[in-house]
């Protein structure tokens, strides 16, 4: 396959808001891009608008993308009718179960496991942007049917839509997604629950909240079908995690009204979280 897409055909399952941005940031740059979904009227929708040339069939694709929800994504692999050559690419949030999926589709079949680093508060169709993917850092993770040519088109297809290609052990993403993207959403999730049960109690609750609320219950907009993909699949490594928050939780608890503590404690992580914004930038989910 010639890495450039010039003339190859892209078929994407799942046009939600990571397969629309996705068919939005490649219009233009492939042969021919097609795609699926069991939402009624997407894809002629996105047909109608030029996203895609229409539906399409997965035995006629060179490059494959799997951009359902995560649990759905190791169950749906097996069933690929995949043709001999081409690329299966996944945008899974958890990498350790898919991949091992992936392993153990056909010899002749090529594998790439994939994490766009990405996204927005809302899911589905309707959200979809073309700008997504741009700056974000993709991580992709090899296979048993990760070739030489396989890492070649994965990288070529993270560059196309304006990404940055990291590679790495899937077992290690995991490990890192669980603290830096998996358990910011379970305490959004957590903390949006807690407020139901205060304002089921005290109404002026909701009233209260502002910003601060805003910003940390913003994840739990989300679509739970992404959220059961994402926890469901990487429970070890959340607990882990989420054990580890706690002792901090922990230590904060016990110096609440210590106002020195308070001071060191609380100023040594300002300044953590402000040389990581000057070192990696802002970005927001809106």
């Amino acid at each position: 396959m010639d890495a450039s897409f010039d003339a190859c055909t892209v078929h994407i399952i799942g046009l939600g808001l990571m397969g629309g941005s996705l068919a939005m940031a490649l219009r233009g740059k492939v042969g021919r891009l097609t795609a699926e979904d069991i939402a009624p009227g997407v894809i002629e929708d996105a047909t109608a608008r030029g996203i895609i040339d229409g539906a399409g069939a997965v035995a006629e694709a060179d490059l494959v993308v799997l951009a359902v929800p995560t649990h759905l994504i190791i169950s749906l692999i097996p069933q690929l009718p995949v043709r001999p050559g081409a690329l299966v690419i996944d945008l899974g949030s958890t990498k350790t179960r898919i991949c091992e999926a992936l392993d153990r589709l056909p010899p002749d079949v090529l594998a790439v496991g994939g994490h766009p680093m990405c996204g927005l508060a809302e899911n589905g169709y309707t959200h979809a942007i073309p700008t997504l993917y741009q700056g974000a850092r993709f991580v992709l993770c090899e296979t048993r049917r990760t070739t030489g040519e396989a890492r070649l088109i994965a990288e070529a297809l993270v560059r196309a839509v304006g990404a940055q290609p990291l590679w790495m052990d899937r077992a290690r993403q995991d490990r890192l997604t669980a603290l830096t993207s998996h358990l910011p959403h379970l305490l959004s999730f957590a903390l949006m629950r807690l407020a139901m049960d205060g304002a089921a109690e005290d109404s002026a609750l909701l009233e209260l909240a502002a910003g601060g609320f805003d910003g940390a219950t913003r994840l739990a907009r989300t679509d739970a079908a992404m959220i059961v993909g994402m926890f469901s699949t990487n429970a070890d490594q959340i607990r882990a995690a989420a054990a580890e928050l706690r002792a901090h939780l922990d230590h904060l608890d016990a110096i609440l009204a210590d106002a020195d503590a308070l001071e060191g404690e609380l100023g040594a992580i300002v300044a953590a979280r402000r040389a990581y914004t000057a070192g990696y930038g802002e970005r927001l989910i809106t």
